[in-house]
């Protein structure tokens, strides 16, 4: 690696890493470099095999988990650069930027980014929307290869607004970040739950012979009904409107899904909050406040 170019890497405020292979074998190609923001971020990994680390992140990838890290390395020889968002590394969830470097034969640079901020919500440690979206695309894919079903429930929080109101936005955080947890303790490890922004999450459920009424009517709402201890308050007011949308009954495409199962919340909200609601076309376009 240049010598100019390797005092600019350490200086740069982004992780910054490079690998470099002997002879006539780029798939033997190791880490030797890496600058004070990659290892702050990522550990060290000097020494490690660049496909191993390709696999890494590949590994929980959301939607390419079928490639190799010597696919990975296929395009990036080929084509002279990779640019990828993919799976997670040291937890984090990052995109990847590789290039042959030009000046130092037989050398790969490499620049992540930390991109955990547009798939996890900082909050609640659950994904966003985007990651939710790709989940569910895939679950969609799978239902029509295994002809199973797919079930969004749409949630928005009944008594929120005054809990924020009475006792401020830290409370009201609190309060959200134990609906995510009581959530994600209610569902299987291939199923989702995501916070669509606000008091607003959505559950994804999926495989055979599931009653998606009944599991939010017995499941979810005395859940998220009960108390919730903040800062010394005692919480009991809380319910949740819940809205629920099947694949492939009603709805053909992702988009399609959400839509109906948020029609059904406001449905929820209309007959009197607290419930859950399946979705029928006639309520297409008939949203209530």
């Amino acid at each position: 690696m240049p010598e100019t170019y390797q005092f600019n890497a350490l200086a740069a405020p982004i992780p910054i890493m490079a690998a470099r292979w002997p002879e006539d074998d780029p798939y033997a190609a190791q880490i030797f470099f890496q600058n004070e923001r990659f290892t702050e971020l990522y550990g060290s990994l000097r020494g490690q095999s660049l496909i191993d680390l390709f696999d890494e992140i590949l590994k929980s990838s959301e939607i390419r988990s079928s490639l190799r890290g010597s696919d990975m390395l296929d395009d990036l020889l080929k084509d002279g650069k990779i640019q990828y968002d993919y799976g997670l590394l040291s937890r984090k969830r990052v995109g990847l930027f590789a290039w042959l470097d030009d000046e130092s034969p037989k050398t790969i640079q490499l620049t992540l980014f930390d991109t955990t901020h547009h798939y996890i919500d900082v909050l609640t440690d659950i994904p966003r929307r985007e990651l939710f979206f790709d989940r569910l695309k895939i679950e969609l894919l799978r239902a029509v290869r295994e002809k199973t079903e797919v079930h969004l429930c749409f949630l928005d929080l009944d008594g929120f607004k005054p809990i924020n109101d009475s006792l401020g936005h830290h409370a009201g955080d609190d309060v959200l970040k134990e609906v995510a947890r009581r959530l994600k303790g209610l569902v299987r490890r291939h199923e989702t739950v995501a916070r669509l922004g606000g008091d607003e999450f959505i559950v994804m459920l999926s495989g055979f012979d599931i009653d998606p009424l009944h599991y939010a009517q017995s499941k979810i709402i005395p859940m998220l009904n009960a108390p919730y201890l903040v800062e010394g308050h005692s919480i009991e007011t809380m319910g949740v409107s819940i809205g629920i949308a099947s694949f492939p009954k009603f709805a053909a495409k992702a988009d399609e899904l959400l839509t109906y199962a948020d029609d059904a919340m406001y449905e929820a909200k209309a007959r009197g909050k607290n419930q859950a609601v399946l979705f029928d076309p006639m309520m297409l376009g008939s949203k209530h406040l």
